[in-house]
């Protein structure tokens, strides 16, 4: 199974991926595809940028959304 999901860049920063990858592997594995970014540390309205083309693309065949996921983008 394929997932939508968030991965940090590293410890110490709130910057994070927004990757697409297999289940069964860590959030650091290998990973699909990079749609896009999240970073919580922005003030203003815009703090995520995602490939829609993309997102719609895996959603239709298939792939499944975090829970974090899909609250960010719900907001």
């Amino acid at each position: 199974m394929i997932v939508i999901r968030l991965s940090k860049k590293n410890k110490k920063n709130t910057f994070y991926y927004i990757n697409v990858i297999y289940k069964k592997k860590s959030v650091y594995g290998k990973i699909i595809k990079r749609i896009g970014y999240y970073d919580s540390k922005i003030n203003f309205n815009k703090k995520y940028y995602l490939n829609f083309n993309l997102f719609h693309t895996f959603i239709k065949n298939g792939a499944k959304i975090s829970k974090r996921l899909y609250q960010i983008i719900k907001k």
